[in-house]
Protein backbone atom coordinates (compact mmCIF):
# COMPACT_ATOMS: atom_id res chain seq x y z
CA UNK A 1 0.00 0.00 0.00
CA UNK A 2 2.58 2.48 1.23
CA UNK A 3 4.64 1.91 -2.54
CA UNK A 4 0.83 2.57 -4.20
CA UNK A 5 0.66 5.93 -2.04
CA UNK A 6 4.18 6.57 -3.16
CA UNK A 7 3.08 6.62 -7.20
CA UNK A 8 -0.01 8.57 -6.50
CA UNK A 9 2.02 11.13 -5.31
CA UNK A 10 4.73 11.45 -6.95
CA UNK A 11 2.87 11.08 -10.06
CA UNK A 12 0.34 14.34 -9.33
CA UNK A 13 -2.36 12.44 -8.09
CA UNK A 14 -1.51 12.84 -4.01
CA UNK A 15 -5.61 13.67 -3.84
CA UNK A 16 -6.37 10.56 -4.29
CA UNK A 17 -4.29 9.35 -2.01
CA UNK A 18 -5.55 12.14 0.78
CA UNK A 19 -9.34 10.16 0.14
CA UNK A 20 -8.26 6.93 0.56
CA UNK A 21 -6.16 7.23 3.80
CA UNK A 22 -9.55 9.72 5.03
CA UNK A 23 -11.83 6.45 3.87
CA UNK A 24 -10.14 3.83 6.13
CA UNK A 25 -9.87 6.34 9.04
CA UNK A 26 -13.72 6.56 8.76
CA UNK A 27 -14.77 2.77 8.39
CA UNK A 28 -12.25 2.07 11.47
CA UNK A 29 -13.82 5.20 13.77
CA UNK A 30 -17.00 5.28 12.50
CA UNK A 31 -18.07 1.74 11.81
CA UNK A 32 -14.93 -0.08 13.43
CA UNK A 33 -13.85 -2.04 9.71
CA UNK A 34 -10.40 -2.41 8.54
CA UNK A 35 -9.42 -1.75 12.21
CA UNK A 36 -6.80 -4.39 13.12
CA UNK A 37 -3.90 -3.94 14.73
CA UNK A 38 -1.59 -3.67 11.53
CA UNK A 39 -3.75 -1.97 9.54
CA UNK A 40 -3.97 0.76 12.02
CA UNK A 41 -0.51 0.84 12.75
CA UNK A 42 0.46 0.85 8.70
CA UNK A 43 -1.67 3.76 8.38
CA UNK A 44 0.03 5.35 11.66
CA UNK A 45 3.05 5.00 10.60
CA UNK A 46 3.84 4.45 7.28
CA UNK A 47 0.68 5.75 4.43
CA UNK A 48 -0.23 8.89 6.34
CA UNK A 49 3.83 9.71 5.86
CA UNK A 50 3.55 8.67 1.96
CA UNK A 51 1.78 11.93 1.28
CA UNK A 52 4.62 14.89 0.20
CA UNK A 53 2.56 17.48 0.75
CA UNK A 54 3.19 18.97 3.86
CA UNK A 55 -0.08 20.12 4.49
CA UNK A 56 -1.35 17.27 3.06
CA UNK A 57 0.35 15.13 5.36
CA UNK A 58 -0.16 17.47 8.66
CA UNK A 59 -3.64 17.74 8.62
CA UNK A 60 -3.81 13.67 7.82
CA UNK A 61 -1.62 12.94 10.57
CA UNK A 62 -3.78 15.59 12.97
CA UNK A 63 -7.07 13.72 12.01
CA UNK A 64 -5.30 10.08 12.73
CA UNK A 65 -4.21 11.50 16.05
CA UNK A 66 -7.55 12.49 17.39
CA UNK A 67 -9.04 9.61 16.52
CA UNK A 68 -6.29 7.59 18.24
CA UNK A 69 -6.55 9.98 21.32
CA UNK A 70 -10.53 9.70 21.36
CA UNK A 71 -10.42 12.66 22.97
CA UNK A 72 -14.17 13.41 24.34
CA UNK A 73 -15.30 9.87 22.55
CA UNK A 74 -14.21 11.89 18.67
CA UNK A 75 -15.69 9.60 16.24
CA UNK A 76 -14.36 10.56 12.35
CA UNK A 77 -17.85 10.22 10.84
CA UNK A 78 -19.00 10.21 6.96
CA UNK A 79 -19.89 13.63 7.17
CA UNK A 80 -16.38 14.91 8.97
CA UNK A 81 -14.98 12.82 5.91
CA UNK A 82 -17.25 15.09 3.14
CA UNK A 83 -16.29 18.38 5.16
CA UNK A 84 -12.69 17.63 5.55
CA UNK A 85 -11.98 15.74 2.35
CA UNK A 86 -12.44 18.41 -0.01
CA UNK A 87 -10.00 21.15 2.57
CA UNK A 88 -7.24 18.58 2.80
CA UNK A 89 -7.39 18.42 -1.05
CA UNK A 90 -6.90 22.23 -1.32
CA UNK A 91 -3.58 22.44 0.85
CA UNK A 92 -1.33 23.21 -1.86
CA UNK A 93 2.49 22.91 -1.09
CA UNK A 94 3.76 25.17 1.87
CA UNK A 95 0.33 24.70 2.85
CA UNK A 96 -1.74 27.13 1.39
CA UNK A 97 -5.54 26.39 2.77
CA UNK A 98 -7.91 26.29 -0.46
CA UNK A 99 -12.12 26.75 0.96
CA UNK A 100 -14.07 23.90 -0.23
CA UNK A 101 -15.30 26.39 -2.81
CA UNK A 102 -12.13 26.44 -4.18
CA UNK A 103 -11.28 30.19 -3.10
CA UNK A 104 -7.38 30.50 -1.71
CA UNK A 105 -7.05 31.91 1.78
CA UNK A 106 -4.11 33.28 0.71
CA UNK A 107 -4.37 34.05 -3.05
CA UNK A 108 -8.17 34.46 -3.70
CA UNK A 109 -7.94 32.73 -6.95
CA UNK A 110 -11.04 30.28 -7.70
CA UNK A 111 -10.13 26.68 -8.55
CA UNK A 112 -12.45 23.62 -9.53
CA UNK A 113 -11.52 20.37 -7.89
CA UNK A 114 -9.62 17.99 -10.23
CA UNK A 115 -12.47 16.20 -12.13
CA UNK A 116 -10.80 13.10 -11.15
CA UNK A 117 -11.67 14.18 -7.55
CA UNK A 118 -15.13 14.47 -8.20
CA UNK A 119 -15.21 11.06 -9.59
CA UNK A 120 -13.63 9.51 -6.68
CA UNK A 121 -16.38 11.48 -4.65
CA UNK A 122 -18.85 9.55 -7.29
CA UNK A 123 -17.39 6.14 -6.31
CA UNK A 124 -17.46 6.92 -2.79
CA UNK A 125 -21.16 7.85 -2.81
CA UNK A 126 -22.15 4.66 -4.96
CA UNK A 127 -20.08 2.06 -2.57
CA UNK A 128 -22.15 3.80 0.05
CA UNK A 129 -25.41 2.81 -1.83
CA UNK A 130 -24.32 -0.41 -2.75
CA UNK A 131 -23.40 -0.88 1.02
CA UNK A 132 -26.97 0.20 2.30
CA UNK A 133 -29.05 -2.28 -0.19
Amino acid sequence: MSRILKCLSEFGFEHLSVGFLLHVLWEQSENNELNTPGIRSSMDRWWANCLRDDGKRKGVGGLIRKVRDGEDGYVFTRDTYKDELPRLRGINVGGVVNEPNGASVATGNAEEPPEDAKKLDDVAETSETAAAL
